[in-house]
């Protein structure tokens, strides 16, 4: 579907492109027309001037050239009008569009089609070899395959990878233009960027292969403890006991990831209720470090609550933004050496700020609560796929502190549920910051019941 969607596209710029150049070929006339009036006119004064008389036959012949000139005009000023439309609506669209000669030296490029392909301003571009602007190997071997394919009716779709890694794919669809006899040779290459189809795709396929090898981990251990309990080993209360032990560690770990699938599946679908009222973010930060408190005493790392009571109440759903903090703290103490130090810290920054994909709705200021810790830092590379299902930087230390891979991309859409965002800043060896943005609530019920607590008092 995505190939015909692309083919039509591709048929109606041939058709626009065929047009647009044989307007602008029209404009030549126009300086042609113009000087010939010029010098008609000319010659009529001239004449007028020095008395001479006209013929009434070559009069009325001035004439006829004055009004098919003028009839000329009109039609080269509606063609300019065309241009300019048709010229607007092509540099408007969001596929790129470029139009090669049969040597593959670019007749025209739009603006898209320069970001795409990183090409010169169109100024600079024009009569130039497209190879020569641009280099990537797939793009020069389309241009080859369209140049060396001899006759063909049906457009040639192709895919090509682009940008400095690669990084960038476009779906690139060639056809000829045979509006004219001389443009046959001539060829329109309409790029549409597909390379955010391509990720997720991609993101899909690990999905897929993560969540199976994430499942078939505790049941293959729990049928293979069932099956030695069968075989004979219920017979030794110690070594029954012990199986049944990793039995039950290995069933708590299915059931915290069947738990943390179906979460991410609510928020990401939108079923996920939010009963949003006044939190008092502080607050929040204590009853999770509560929680915590026993894991992070026996892994030796410090808490510190620097939530300011000054900040207005957070607009959010107590149980999900406790839940958030829960798993960013959790993570900040797994991988936080004894001896280090874990701190949470709120503080208010202005809206400008907000990404371009965040409402504002109004809100003019974020309330920031940033998770630090003196752990053992992320590698640059992995940074941006944090919040990925299931993508974990360290896989076996990661299963073994009993992590399912979910949390952190449950706290990005928990934040993203309550209308804020969320960033990621670590440095190996040095320690990560987990930064949550979300809005207050307009009425300050906690402030005020502070106000009312400290009039009673």
């Amino acid at each position: 579907m995505e190939g015909v969607t692309e083919i039509g596209i591709a048929g109606w710029v041939v058709a626009a492109i065929a047009l647009l150049v044989s307007l602008r070929r029209q404009q030549r006339w126009r300086r042609w027309s113009f000087e010939l009036a010029r010098f008609i006119a000319a010659q009529r004064t001239a004449e007028t001037a020095s008395g001479v008389e006209l013929p009434l036959a070559w009069t009325d012949e001035q004439d006829s050239v004055d009004l098919a000139l003028r009839r000329w005009r009109d039609r080269i000023d509606e063609a300019d009008r065309e241009v300019g439309r048709l010229a607007g609506v092509i540099d408007g669209m969001v596929e790129g569009v470029v139009v090669i000669d049969g040597d593959g030296r670019v007749v025209l490029a739009n603006a898209r089609a320069e970001d795409l392909l990183d090409l010169p301003h169109a100024e600079n571009n024009q009569g130039r070899l497209l190879a020569e602007l641009n280099r990537h190997p797939d793009l020069l071997d389309m241009v080859r395959l369209v140049r060396e394919e001899g006759d063909w009716d049906e457009p040639i779709v192709q895919e090509v990878a682009v940008g400095s890694t690669q990084s960038v794919t476009l779906q690139v669809t060639a056809s000829r233009l045979t509006a004219r006899e001389d443009m046959k040779r001539w060829f329109v290459l309409v790029f549409h960027d597909i390379s955010s189809i391509r990720q997720l795709e991609r993101v899909r396929r690990d999905f897929v292969a993560n969540v199976s090898h994430e499942l078939r981990t505790p049941l293959a251990a729990i049928g293979g403890y069932t099956e030695t309990l069968l075989g004979g080993a219920m017979d030794d209360p110690e070594r029954a006991r012990r199986f049944l032990g990793i039995i039950e560690r290995h069933s708590d770990r299915l059931g915290r990831l069947v738990d943390d699938l179906l979460t991410l599946s609510d928020l990401e679908l939108g079923r996920a209720a939010l009963r949003r009222e006044a939190q008092d973010a502080r607050e929040l930060t204590n009853a999770c470090f509560e929680t915590l408190r026993s894991k992070a005493e026996g892994a030796k790392v410090t808490l510190e609550n620097a939530v300011s009571e000054d900040l207005p109440a957070l607009d959010a759903d107590a149980d999900r933004m406790e839940q958030a903090l829960l798993n960013l703290v959790d993570n900040a103490i797994k991988y936080t050496p004894s001896g280090g130090h874990v701190r949470v810290v709120g503080r208010l920054v202005d809206a400008s700020i907000a990404p371009d994909s965040v409402p504002l709705d109004g809100v003019s200021r974020f309330v920031e609560l940033a998770v630090s810790d003196t752990g053992v830092g992320v590698p640059p590379d992995d940074l941006a796929r944090l919040t990925e299902r299931f993508y974990r930087v360290d896989k076996a230390r990661s299963r073994e502190l009993g992590g399912t891979g979910l949390g952190l991309a449950i706290v990005k859409h928990i934040v993203q549920a309550h209308g804020g965002w969320m960033t990621i800043e670590s440095e190996l060896h040095r320690g990560t910051t987990v930064r949550i943005f979300l809005p207050p609530i307009a009425d300050d019920a906690v402030a005020g019941r502070r106000s009312r607590a400290g009039a009673a008092d």
